[in-house]
């Protein structure tokens, strides 16, 4: 059962150092959705990719070493929760384990935030274009319908990359 726990408490430590590399990536993600760097954007995309099939892989162990231990856990790599691993590790043990624990917590809701905010930026700068786009496009603009008389229909905003016309 020591054996077990040691190797939990490093993979535990693993997943920490997997999460603050996620964090990096995410601002650098950032710092290139700020400057339109998108063949820096296919990289980080890459190297994201590859973190999470790590944090994957760690997952599955903690899994693992929990069943070589013999102990029910009643977890696949899709329902995993620390909150649950930490549950079923014994007691007497579970104090190695509380900082590890309340960091991946953290680095959780660091990521977690990092990776909205670079979605809304995301979001802000695709409907920034949009309206760019229209204005340069003229959508907003009534168009003349008969002598040059002005549409009451077309008064609306036009949605110029969102709109097809049949």
């Amino acid at each position: 059962m020591q054996a077990a726990i040691q190797t939990l408490e490093n993979l535990f430590y693993e997943k920490i150092l997997l999460y603050q590399d996620l964090v990096e990536c995410l601002k650098r993600e950032r710092s290139s959705l700020i400057k339109t760097d998108i063949d820096g954007l296919w990289e980080i995309s890459d190297e994201k990719q590859a973190l999470v099939s790590r944090i994957e892989a760690v997952r599955k162990r903690i899994l693992e070493v929990l069943s070589e231990a013999s102990i029910d856990h009643g977890m696949n790599v899709s329902l995993f929760r620390l909150a649950n691993v930490l549950s079923l590790i014994p007691r007497e043990h579970r104090g190695r384990f509380k900082k590890a624990y309340l960091s991946l917590v953290s680095l959780k809701g660091e990521i977690h935030q990092r990776s909205q905010e670079n979605k809304l930026f995301i979001e802000e700068s695709v409907r920034f274009l949009d309206e760019l786009i229209g204005i340069i496009a003229g959508a907003d603009q009534p168009k003349p319908v008969y002598n040059h008389a002005r549409s009451l229909t077309s008064k609306g905003h036009t949605n110029l990359l969102l709109h097809k016309e049949v």
